[in-house]
Parts: structure tokens; sequence; C-alpha cells
């Protein structure tokens, strides 16, 4: 329906309730009126009101409860304050991850200690049933499968279901294009190794995952960090500055929902940065690995969708939300792919292949699509609730990010705070989190924080942030 002024109805509604809640009318976790409510009122059917409610929540500014009805969002947090751009060189330097990078991820695995540092689902949202039911079957109908090597690129039906998945990403991909790999970490390092060599220069997003430094340490590649904003992602000025100057080999980039921050690129910042690659004959290595932890199940283009030059080198995994154990992963090589595969082949030969095969199973069905609906729904419940006890337990003048998608809250505590002594103390109480200095090969973030939101928010949870403020 078409108002007078030539708006539409469901934009007429979008735009008086997002009026209410700034001026707080409608006041932060307060239910909203109901479909029915909403359509009696503006005398409009329930798919007007639906229409300009799914907007909304788009947008972050509410939220549904299954069988409650609509909330409004608490968007109390400060925002995180924009990068130092002078506090970085933009010079090539070794990469050296913290000292305690292993102790971290210790910590993430032993289920003794409050996971609030894991960037793991809690396996109450996995379909591992379903999961289960198709190792049975598999292993019932094709027991050979147990002592068989795969193909040389990985099973050939999963390749197939990855294809469809890359189709609905932006990527149009030939199955033989595609080859499997040992999770995302595995693509990574296949890729990085595919266009450089030791001594060579690789750029990278700060912060970034730690393990990624990592890597690049172990492969002996030499390193340049460019400031990453919480909200839009890299300095692409800076990035243009780098790439002018140095011989940079590699730009490693997350675009959607990246770790630790959360952000999703807008499209015409992803169109700069391949166009960016393609100008100064660089590569760009895309980790994709977050694509389907939306909050509202969108459906955004990838960088790779951008590249008309096969100087993109895509890497993805199902391990954040399917199965970590089962560690299966894929590359999307373009002009890279012939030496991707050669190395894949003489490194490690191959993947599990009953693990390809109950993926491939499983992607067959309809059941992956529900379960990402039912997993996003809940994550993004779940990080409103967790920036709401982090809100009321740490210290005034904290911020916390707003992340659109992923597992992860950004917390930077005021000044003086140092979360590498707090990690310490944390651990001594059976507490986990993750400390700023771990996504920066500089020890940048001292007083900053990675928190989850990974798993269900508990009493005991709520205790353990509270006991972790009181060490502050």
């Amino acid at each position: 329906m078409v108002l007078s002024d030539g708006e539409f109805l469901y934009e007429k509604i979008v735009r008086q309730i997002s009026e209410a809640l700034d001026e707080g009318v409608i006041a932060r976790e307060e239910k909203l009126p109901s479909l029915r409510l909403m359509s009696r009122r503006y005398r409009c059917s329930l798919s007007v009101v639906m229409q300009a409610y799914e907007i909304l929540e788009a947008q972050g500014r509410i939220y549904s409860v299954e069988k409650s009805g609509f909330f409004a969002a608490n968007c109390s947090s400060a925002p995180l304050p924009a990068p130092e751009k002078e506090s970085f060189s933009l010079k090539s330097r070794e990469a050296k991850p913290v000292s305690i990078l292993g102790r971290i991820v210790e910590a993430s695995n032993d289920h003794t200690v409050l996971p609030l540092g894991a960037g793991l689902p809690d396996s109450s949202y996995l379909p591992l049933p379903a999961l289960k039911r198709e190792f049975h079957t598999l292993l019932k109908e094709q027991p050979e499968c147990l002592i068989e090597y795969t193909d040389e690129l990985g099973d050939p039906a999963l390749r197939e279901e990855i294809a469809k998945i890359m189709k609905l990403r932006g990527v149009i991909v030939n199955p033989e294009e595609i080859l499997l790999t040992n999770g995302c970490t595995e693509a990574l390092s296949l890729a990085i190794q595919s266009c450089s060599s030791p001594g060579d220069v690789i750029v990278l997003e700060c912060p970034i995952f730690m393990g990624t430094i990592g890597m690049l340490k172990e492969l002996k590649r030499r390193i340049i960090t460019v400031p990453t904003s919480p909200e839009t992602g890299m300095d692409l000025g800076r990035l243009e500055e780098v790439l002018c100057n140095e011989d940079v080999k590699a730009v490693v980039l997350t675009a959607l929902y990246q770790n630790p921050l959360g952000f999703v690129m807008d499209e015409a910042a992803e169109k700069r940065v391949v166009e960016l690659v393609e100008r100064f004959e660089t590569v760009l290595i895309e980790d994709d690995v977050y694509h389907d932890c939306s909050f509202h199940h969108a459906q955004d283009r990838c960088l790779k969708s951008f590249d008309s030059s096969g100087r993109v080198i895509y890497c993805a995994s199902f391990s954040k939300t399917l199965s970590p154990a089962m560690r299966s992963g894929w590359l999307i090589g373009g002009a890279y792919l012939r030496r991707c595969r050669n190395l894949k082949m003489s490194l490690t030969l191959g993947n599990s292949g009953l693990s390809q095969k109950v993926l491939a199973r499983y992607l067959a069905t309809p059941g992956y699509e529900r379960h990402l609906v039912r997993l996003q729904k809940t994550m993004s419940r779940q990080a409103r609730e967790m920036s709401a006890l982090l809100h009321r337990y740490l210290p005034e003048g904290t911020a916390i990010s707003q992340p659109k998608g992923g597992y992860y809250l950004w917390v930077e505590l005021p000044q003086g705070n140092d979360t590498l002594a707090l990690f310490e103390k944390a651990i001594d109480l059976g507490i986990s989190i993750v400390p700023g200095k771990a996504f920066s090969p500089e020890e940048r973030y001292g007083n900053c924080m990675r928190i989850t939101f990974a798993s269900p928010i508990t009493p005991e949870i709520e205790e353990g942030v509270k006991n972790l403020a009181a060490l502050l």
C-alpha cells in the first residue's frame, strides 16, 4: 500500500517504530505490539506488519523470541573507538603470536573451565543426531568407504553440494574447481604457500584471528598489519598505501562476521578491495569461515563473488556451523588452484573420506537450512543476553562491540586494565577468556578481550561474568 506522500505503509511502520526507539518511547527489552494489534492499528494485513518487523530485525533494532513475539533490542553499548592510525607503522615485521597461545587453546578445550572465550558453539546447537544417523546409514550401505582414499580434490558429492552453497554466496563455480581441505586452517595455509615464499610480505587485518599469526610465523612470512574498524572492516586507504610502498604477495581478509570484531564490509568496500588486488597484481586470500553465522539469515556476497581475474583464493569450512571435529573445509583457488592441489597432495594426500561422504548426504537434505535458521536466531539472542550481562557487571566506561554475526563480543575495558593478567587470574578460577594481545602480533589491545556467546547463557555463565568482573 502506497500512502499519499509516496511512502509505503511498511516503511511508515519502520520509521515510526525507529523514532519511538530513538526517543525512548519504547524502552530497551520492551515487548512490541503483536502483529495482530499492529494490523488493526494500521488497518493493513499481517504480512505488511511482518515485513516492517523483519526490516527492523535485520537492522538490529528489534529481535524475535519464538512463541513470545518481538522485543526492542538493547543497543546501549558505547561505540568502540576507531583504530589509532598513527600507531600502525605499516612496515613489515616477523609474525610473533603471544607466548600463551597454546594455553588459550588448551583452556578452550577444557570442559571443566567456564567457556567465556571459546569459539565453539555448544554441542546442543549442532545437528549431531542427524549427522550420527548419516554415519550409521553410510557404514551400513557402503562399509568399503573405511578403506578407500578420497578423490584427489575430495569427495565429488560434497564438492557438488558446496558448489550449490557457493551459488547462494554469489559465486558460480564448477565442482572441479573446489579443493576439499582439513578445515579452513589448512585452506589458508595452502593459499598462503601457493602465492608466497618464506620472507615474503603478507598483509593482515588487526585485530585478527590469533591462529593466522601463528601460522605465518611457522611459514616464515613477514607481515604488515592494517587498522581495522569494528564497524566497517579494514582501512582501505591504509591498505592502498601499503600496496603502493611494499612488495605484498597476499592480503588475508575476512569480510563477513570477522573474528573477533563481527563486522560486515559493505559491497562497495568489497569491490574496492578486489579492485586494489587486481590493480597491484597481488593475491587476496578470503577467510569466509563465518559466512553462515549471520544473526538474521542474511546471504551477503563474499569477496570471491567480485573476482574476475582469479586473484581471490576463497577459504571456508563447516566447523562453525556443523562439526569442528570433522575438519571439513574447502578452497577455491582460482588461478592458484593447481599449485594448491599439488601442495595438498604432497603434504596430506587427502582428507577423511568418511566425514566428507556423511556431510554430502546431510547437505543434500533440507536439514542444513533449517538448522542454520535456528542456530542464527539462538546466537542473535545470546549476543544480546551476554552483552547485557557484561554491561551489568563490568566497569563503567567499558565499550562492547555490536556484531552482526559470528560468536564473539570484542570488549574494551577502561585504560589501565590488563587482560593478559586477567587471563591468568581467571584461569585460576576456572574461567577462560581470550586477551586482546592474542589478536595482534605487536601486542596491541592490552585492555581488550574477546568474550564468546556460543554457549547457553545460564546462571553459571552469569556467575562467571560476575566473578570475572570482581577480578578487575
